[in-house]
């Protein structure tokens, strides 16, 4: 069985072109998207903020103070 290995590489190098999977395309991607962060440090958080706002999805629901456990059973 004879394999063509000339339009297999064709094929490949057209997927490479589209999706690049190394550590460097992955943070580039990130970098350039408006996405917000999942993880910094609390100094990075500030500086973000500073720069961006705070998102929705980061600010309170709500200022309900929650009962500690063990208030639960006395009343």
């Amino acid at each position: 069985m004879a394999v063509d290995h000339a339009s297999i590489r064709a094929i490949l190098r057209e997927q490479d072109k589209n999706a690049d999977n190394s550590l460097r395309g992955k943070s580039l991607q990130r970098a350039m998207s408006q996405q917000v962060p999942k993880t910094l440090t609390p100094h990075e958080w500030e500086r973000w903020y500073a720069e961006h706002g705070v998102p929705e999805s980061h600010k309170g629901r709500g200022t309900k103070v929650k009962n500690p456990w063990w208030r639960f059973w006395g009343n």
